[in-house]
């Protein structure tokens, strides 16, 4: 089967191939013809089984057939993801008119109202920018009158309560009357949100939702909570002997922002992606990894949600995910187009109830992760200087900043 068996035209199948994109994946199977028959669309996959294309291909194939600006809208949970579809509907456009833009956090709002009020055909944004546009200019909203498609990229984290306030606002300043996809690697069952979208026709598929890839290796490290520190130093340094790439979980800025500087003090290069840095700071710690010229990523689960970043070799998860549809977005990162990878989560004596659960939800039994214990002793006293010298320099540089956006979130 190719791309025009499923009713797309031969150009975007031409572009699809020139992309290396040559055979539809399941869910690009299963998705792109309801898509053209206008249905919509509820799809659970897993991460790097093709999504973006799934919805893409058939939104420009229909762009194309009645072209207007705005004519379709992707949302998604955070900027890199909504810059990575901007790119990928270029990719696959290039060659037309058909233009593209993304409207996120952290850039100039004026240069950004341009941008829309230009009405470009497709839109990605996040919600919360969005909707700053929205209610600071009447102009900016008047070019959503004729929305044709409003895609949910990692619909699973849009519909949960934490955008709930945020994404009842963007959807009624949208017309109702229009095509929804919806698109995750796991689709939680916010039944409530859906109803209340009014969906009809509704075209619902799930793709090996609870499985893991075949081609990764998943493990797990049990240690103190005290020393998870100098065991993340033991671990990276057995990892990195075969391993170019690793990204390295955790839950807190302040903790992804103080192990790269940790890291970096031991040599071992490292950038961070989390909501404090400035947009500028992730796009260039994006670049600078996947490029390979430092082999580890810190990050929050801002990077677990559809970031492509193709040849990771390893993950990390410094905190144990605290349900299986974390575990599996986050070692998504790895084993992507059928090569293969690894993943080591780091379990304390606070989170065996925790691996039980995701062992018991992904149908495997992980192995043990072998360290290296006759040197704990001394990377310990190494990690722990550099840890001193490191908190020092944070409460001096970014803990002030830390606290002025709590106090942010906090009135907001």
């Amino acid at each position: 089967m190719d791309f025009r068996t499923l009713g797309l035209c031969s150009w975007l199948a031409h572009n699809a191939s020139k992309l290396g994109i040559n055979n539809p994946t399941e869910v690009q199977k299963q998705c792109i013809p309801p898509i053209l028959d206008g249905r919509n669309v509820l799809a659970a996959a897993q991460t790097g089984s093709g999504k973006t294309a799934a919805f893409a291909l058939p939104i420009l194939q229909k762009l194309q057939e009645d072209p207007y600006g705005v004519f379709a809208l992707c949302l998604t949970p955070t900027r890199e993801l909504a810059l990575q579809i901007q790119e990928q509907f270029e990719a696959f456009s290039a060659g037309t008119m058909i233009s593209c833009c993304a409207i996120i956090g952290g850039e100039d709002m004026k240069t950004q109202s341009e941008k829309i009020i230009s009405r470009p055909h497709i839109l990605c944004a996040t919600p919360g920018r969005l909707l700053d546009h929205f209610t600071n200019n009447g102009d900016v909203l008047s070019c959503f009158r004729r929305v044709a498609i409003l895609v949910l990229d990692e619909a699973d984290r849009l519909l949960n309560p934490n955008f709930n306030a945020t994404m009842r606002c963007v959807l009624s300043s949208i017309p109702t009357q229009r095509q929804t996809l919806m698109f995750s690697a796991t689709i939680t069952r916010s039944i409530t949100a859906i109803e209340n979208m009014k969906l009809q026709n509704l075209f619902h598929v799930e793709i090996k939702n609870n499985e893991t890839r075949a081609g990764c290796k998943q493990s797990y490290c049990f240690m103190p909570f005290k020393m998870k520190g100098v065991y993340l130093l033991n671990i990276l340094t057995l990892l990195l002997h075969s391993c170019k790439s690793v990204i390295v979980f955790v839950n807190t800025i302040e903790v992804c922002e103080m192990l790269t500087r940790i890291f970096n003090r031991l040599d071992i290069p490292s950038v961070a992606i989390h909501s404090l840095n400035r947009q500028r700071q992730r796009t260039e710690a994006l670049i600078r990894f996947r490029s390979m010229q430092v082999p580890v990523l810190f990050a929050t689960d801002v990077a677990s949600r559809g970031i492509d970043i193709p040849a990771v070799d390893a993950v990390v998860n410094f905190d144990t995910p605290a349900s299986d549809s974390d575990y599996i977005h986050r070692i998504g990162r790895t084993a992507r187009a059928e090569r293969t990878g690894e993943a080591v989560t780091m379990v304390t004596q606070y989170d065996v109830q925790r691996l039980l659960n995701i062992e018991k939800a992904i149908r495997l039994r992980m192995n043990l992760f072998e360290i290296r214990e006759d040197t704990i002793t001394i990377q310990l006293s190494q990690f722990l200087a550099a840890k001193r010298a490191v908190r020092l320099q944070m409460s001096q540089d970014f803990d002030t900043r830390l606290a002025t956006r709590k106090r942010q979130r906090e009135l907001t």
